[in-house]
């Protein structure tokens, strides 16, 4: 009974106010700001996928048609040279956003996201489009409501909860509620708990009205399951700055001393260490000049086609089994394009990894400071649930390398000597496909940080737990 009179006191002094609603309802405009944002980012990033993929649909189906005159000899009449070259087939590759892209827009607003697989392009037409920059500056570029949750949700508890204790001290009532209850610990958990709690189900239950209010054309049986794991992460976000926040109070000092620390902790941990993290980085794996890349691989393809000949004599030598005797049909540019194109690819292959490997160095250094700040690793694990984390973007560049090289060898033979391809076997023929990891392997990458930061919440709670039973009323 004395715990709910304690919550109708504490709901009716700290929420029951209208400097209390003032700033749930600012909170709550930049949680739907934030959704708005992520969601039209989204819808935006649909729109473009949709009309890139009818796009290259619409020019395959021209040059199927093309084939299929081709193949019916009496109405092959007025095609063009190229006809049924495998040279001309394009194939529609794009990033799949997942249900929960809208929550975290991560990198996906800056890094590609659709492309079209050509044998007429290098894989330097496609990679160029990479942005070698910071991962954190660019994680803070766009506004979502994961942001919200990173940067303001600790200032909402603070707000909050700072005054559990300092409030009764400043006023000099400290030593009258010690004398009127029997147990202070108890009282403070109580008072600490509930005003803690109805700020997470604030946000919680904002955070789920967003999801079905910008749900689109995404099922919500598709969005609840990351939902639900996205809402655990901010929990377990939300709990250890809770234990900062129940720490600092344990030190019984005034209000003003509490904020102050609270607010150095909250600068210190969401914003000068992810910086330092990126400075470190930077330092250590300095990166990667975008230009130097695109200079040195545009120098190879200009080599390359000032000594076709050469090239294509060099090609032969290494692939022995694209030596056919069959009738020529294409112009010879139509393969001195393929052998330019693949001896470009196979030249630039190990530029492609020294740049993947620098990222990957760069991120393992931020991944250390997710364990020091817990901005850091809240970032990567909504990251890694919305799918928006730049790993997953190296992915899909990858697996478009991949599947180009794969056709590439599939249709090679028949460019370099120059005969179009069947019906039969462009139909056999796989359209590209991103191959997605599976969300917990995905999550089991930025667990440990969290982990981590949990074992030290517990830490800081018992320290917490223990300091107020020695709390001196007269101090």
């Amino acid at each position: 009974m004395k715990a709910l009179e304690t919550f109708k006191y504490e709901w009716k002094m700290q929420f029951c106010n209208s400097a209390a609603a003032s700033v749930l309802l600012i909170f709550l405009a930049l949680l739907f700001y934030g959704g708005f944002a992520g969601s039209a980012e989204r819808d935006a990033r649909a729109s473009v996928i949709e009309a890139h993929n009818d796009s290259v649909t619409m020019d395959m189906n021209a040059w199927l048609s093309d084939l299929q005159r081709l193949e019916d000899s009496e109405n092959s009449e007025g095609l063009s040279g190229t006809a049924g070259s495998a040279m001309d087939v394009v194939f529609a590759s794009s990033l799949p956003q997942e249900p929960l892209s809208d929550f975290a827009v991560g990198q996906s607003d800056l890094l590609p996201f659709v492309g079209e697989i050509s044998l007429w392009d290098p894989d330097i037409r496609l990679f160029s489009k990479y942005e070698f920059a910071d991962p954190v500056g660019l994680a803070l570029g766009s506004f979502d409501i994961s942001k919200v949750v990173i940067f303001f949700l600790p200032l909402l508890l603070i707000v909050f909860c700072f005054d559990v204790l300092s409030a009764d001290r400043d006023s000099k009532r400290l030593s009258l509620t010690i004398l009127q209850v029997k147990n202070l610990r108890e009282l403070f958990w109580q008072r600490f708990v509930f005003r803690a709690s109805v700020v997470m189900l604030f946000t919680l239950i904002s955070a789920l009205i967003v999801l079905i209010v910008n749900s689109g054309y995404i099922t919500l049986s598709d969005r609840v399951p990351n939902f639900i794991i996205w809402a655990f992460s901010v929990l377990f976000y939300g709990i250890f700055w809770c234990v900062v926040i129940a720490l600092a109070a344990s030190f019984n000092r005034s209000g003003e001393f509490n904020v102050l620390t609270l607010l150095g902790l909250w600068v210190g941990l969401t914003l000068i260490i992810p910086a330092a993290g990126s400075s470190v980085a930077e330092a250590l794996y300095p990166a990667p000049s975008r230009l130097a890349y695109l200079a040195e691989a545009r120098e190879v393809e200009n080599e390359a086609r000032l000594s076709e000949v050469d090239v294509a004599n060099e090609f032969m030598l290494d692939h022995p089994e694209m030596l056919v005797d069959l009738e020529s049909e294409f112009p010879a540019y139509v393969s001195s394009a393929f052998l330019v194109t693949s001896t470009v690819d196979e030249a630039t292959r190990p530029i492609v990894a020294f740049f993947e490997e620098a990222l990957s160095d760069r991120e393992k250094v931020l991944n250390l400071f997710s364990y020091l700040s817990p901005a850091v690793g809240a970032h990567g694990a909504l990251n890694e649930i919305a799918g928006t984390s730049s790993r997953r973007h190296q992915s899909y560049l990858r697996q478009a390398r991949n599947f180009k090289a794969h056709y590439a060898g599939l249709v090679g033979p028949n460019v370099v000597a120059k005969q179009p391809i069947s019906l039969e076997f462009f139909e056999s023929l796989s359209k590209f496909q991103f191959v997605e990891d599976p969300l917990l392997d995905r999550l089991n990458r930025s667990i440990r940080p969290i982990i981590f930061l949990l074992a030290l919440s517990l830490g800081m709670l018992l320290i917490a737990n223990h300091r107020l039973k020695s709390i001196n009323p007269i101090s």
